[in-house]
């Protein structure tokens, strides 16, 4: 990477960052933080931009950027969210570099989760550098609450949606050659992720200033939640430990959404396991479970709560009828988080009931939950090759 274009890009971008401040918007550079000064309400609407520190980043991105901006929280008002933009190498074709947006897998739902202001896992650098080298941009949102304070709403449909096309909005405000096309791809809780941000574009209409979407990558999807999540509390369920983790989110964000939904039904481990969920990310969540399963949260695995199911779908659950563009799912035959035992048939049923659109499913033997994502690599770049020429 060439210490020259490095620096030219972060003037680039301190230019913008100034020009962002002449008309009014708060901008940071060099830390992480929401401006105290900041009073922006519209959805979409840029709040700051820093210089992200190295180690957060991947060798091949040419210049690593945060950005704060404005989206809606679990309860419909107004909230700062944050995302990382990682320009690629080399100067932007005509009409400007094509955008990846990443929706990341759970990482958890505290303040301190925030993956853009972590080190990357070797997965990620792996992929994302290939990315990278391929001439994409790629913008990756935090998801609100995780790291603007406060809580994540965990697979919340609206949540997660709002984060992904505000943060294409509001990147499309700062003076960088980025082009109008622009492909989503997301991992495990991203995989339903970028399906409902896919079906809210389709639901208004396409348009709009996150315009231009052309293609979803989801790997490692939860094709039924309610189904899937039952099953995952009863006493004989068997899968990876991470589960009891995703467990307790889910719990957390059932609770957050109906308080008393939840808290009654589960066992004093269970009350004391979502409490900690709430702040701790995801491995120190899973050690501290000692092992235990999901059905030692609750006192009866067989029905989590009253109410439960119904309460997941109106969580998680999104429009599947009008996607607006091509859909490529990918699995692991090995997956025992998130076991892929419908994932086919989901693919077919996507196809039926979405004619102008192509739905390809791609397995990948012998590949885990994790595995999947990176075994996916050449056929997700063959997608972005088409789908963003």
């Amino acid at each position: 990477m060439a210490m020259r274009s490095v620096l030219g890009l972060t003037a680039y971008m301190r230019r913008a960052a100034l020009a962002l401040g002449a008309v009014g918007c708060a901008v940071t550079l060099g830390f992480f933080g929401v401006p105290g000064t900041a009073a922006a309400t519209d959805v979409g609407q840029l709040d700051g931009v820093e210089l992200l520190d190295p180690a957060w980043s991947f060798t091949a991105a040419n210049g690593s950027f945060g950005f704060t901006y404005m989206t809606l929280d679990q309860r419909g008002a107004p909230a700062r969210a944050t995302a990382a933009l990682y320009v690629p190498p080399g100067l932007p074709p005509q009409g400007g570099w094509p955008l990846v947006v990443w929706a990341h897998g759970t990482v958890g739902v505290g303040n301190d989760c925030a993956p853009s202001h972590h080190p990357q896992s070797d997965r990620n650098r792996t992929y994302f550098n290939r990315i990278l080298d391929s001439g994409y941009a790629v913008v990756a949102p935090d998801y609100q609450g995780l790291g603007t304070g406060g809580n994540f709403s965990y697979y919340n449909t609206d949540v997660e949606s709002g984060s992904i096309l505000n943060a294409v909005t509001a990147i499309r405000t700062l003076p960088l050659p980025l082009s109008h096309r622009w492909v989503l791809i997301g991992q495990s809780e991203g995989a339903h992720a970028v399906m409902s941000a896919a079906s809210r574009y389709g639901y208004n209409g396409n348009a709009g200033p996150a315009g231009g979407l052309q293609g979803v990558i989801a790997t490692g999807l939860r094709t039924d939640p309610a189904a899937s999540l039952r099953d995952m509390f009863r006493r004989n369920s068997t899968g990876s430990g991470n589960q009891v983790g995703y467990a307790g989110y889910y719990l957390a964000a059932l609770e957050d959404r109906t308080p008393g939904s939840v808290l009654p039904y589960l066992t004093d481990f269970g009350r004391d396991y979502v409490r900690k969920a709430a702040t701790e990310c995801l491995s120190a969540l899973v050690a501290d479970a000692g092992g235990q399963r999901p059905a030692a949260l609750v006192t009866d695995p067989d029905a989590p709560t009253p109410t439960f199911e119904a309460d997941i779908r109106a969580l998680t659950g999104f429009q599947e009828d009008r996607l607006p563009t091509d859909v490529m799912i990918g699995y692991g035959t090995d997956d025992i988080d998130v076991p892929p035992t419908h994932t086919e048939s989901y693919g077919d049923t996507l196809q039926s009931i979405n004619k102008p659109i192509t739905v390809a499913v791609h397995s990948y033997p012998g590949q885990d939950h994790s595995g999947a994502f990176l075994a996916s690599l050449p056929d997700a770049l063959s997608f972005l090759q088409t789908h963003l020429r």
